[in-house]
């Protein structure tokens, strides 16, 4: 996960703080004003393309805190097809 975030810190052009994986009931991942990162311990049975739209996805939120337009604007700069992972995560990745 570490090695994750950090290249696609570089890709979304970010800085990130502390990184906590734990069994988070209700969300995949989630990003803090502080710039700390949040993942659920479940993506690491995901594979590896949704895992890495979740760290995608909460690195955007350095730099739009919403999910407007402008939010996935970024998201698809670089994960073009983010709307498969999108759709993956709907239809097999519930959280319980």
């Amino acid at each position: 996960m570490p090695q994750r975030v950090e290249y696609f810190a570089r890709q979304v052009g970010v800085d990130y703080g502390r990184i906590t994986i734990r069994n988070q009931k209700t969300r995949w991942g989630s990003y803090s004003s502080k710039g700390n990162l949040n993942f659920n311990c479940l993506l690491m049975l995901a594979p590896a393309e949704i895992l890495d739209y979740v760290v995608v996805h909460e690195l955007c939120h350095r730099k739009e805190m919403n999910h407007s337009k402008a939010f996935w604007a970024e998201v698809e700069k670089v994960l073009p097809d983010y709307r498969e992972s999108v759709k993956w995560l709907k239809e097999k990745g519930i959280v319980r």
